[in-house]
């Protein structure tokens, strides 16, 4: 990936990952927490939101180290007190569903108003089309029902898990789950068929909206 696509690729990223938390913060704001906004967090500024880590180094080396052949990414979690809420299991679920169902709905938006921009930029096309597939990787991933990702979070609602397990499996899942990304082809494969059919709807509205 050449510096001007990488770049594209990276600012995409951070900007949709800072929707992803925002999300979190804000649907845990509405339910009565009021832990995001006294941390910061109800905001779509992404420097609250950034992780050195995860948001800018492991990213940054996915990209133009790796090649962008194997990714992984996130950003600092957004902390949610289940005390706050009247109905806890609910709540919190709610919560955890709002990040990644803000992704699912960038790419669906992006489609709209990119149909519309690129009748006047067609250049605009390829930002698009970043916007709309990284925002179906960063759905994909995180419903993955692994801890501490999440689906793993609302699994836990699901089985009943404890939050000690939840936090023991935590410790090692994500070393567990990087290794499997890349040792395991097969894995790779249905995860890049899922993105593709969540990228699909967005895909499809913003050629029949008369894109290019």
């Amino acid at each position: 990936m050449d510096l001007r696509d990488g770049l594209l690729f990276f600012l995409v990223l951070v900007s949709s990952l800072c929707v992803h938390e925002w999300a979190h913060a804000w649907m845990a704001d509405k339910l009565g927490d009021p832990t995001p906004h006294n941390e910061g967090r109800l905001t779509l500024n992404p420097v609250p939101h950034i992780d050195l880590l995860g948001t800018i180094i492991f990213p940054l080396l996915c990209i133009f180290a790796f090649g962008g052949g194997f990714f992984l990414g996130w950003a600092k979690p957004v902390s949610v007190n289940p005390g706050y809420f009247k109905h806890p299991v609910r709540d919190d679920t709610l919560v955890t569903a709002a990040g990644p169902l803000a992704n699912l709905a960038l790419t669906l938006l992006s489609a709209l108003i990119g149909a519309v921009t690129v009748r006047f930029l067609p250049q605009t096309a390829e930002l698009v089309h970043h916007v709309i597939l990284i925002n179906a990787w960063l759905f994909v991933f995180n419903m993955l029902p692994v801890p501490p990702l999440d689906g793993g979070r609302i699994l836990r609602h699901i089985v009943g898990m404890s939050w000690e397990t939840f936090a023991r499996i935590s410790q090692w899942s994500m070393l567990v789950l990087i290794a499997a990304f890349y040792l395991v082809p097969q894995i790779n494969y249905i995860f890049a068929v899922a993105i593709g059919i969540t990228a699909a709807p967005a895909e499809l509205l913003f050629r029949l909206l008369g894109a290019r």
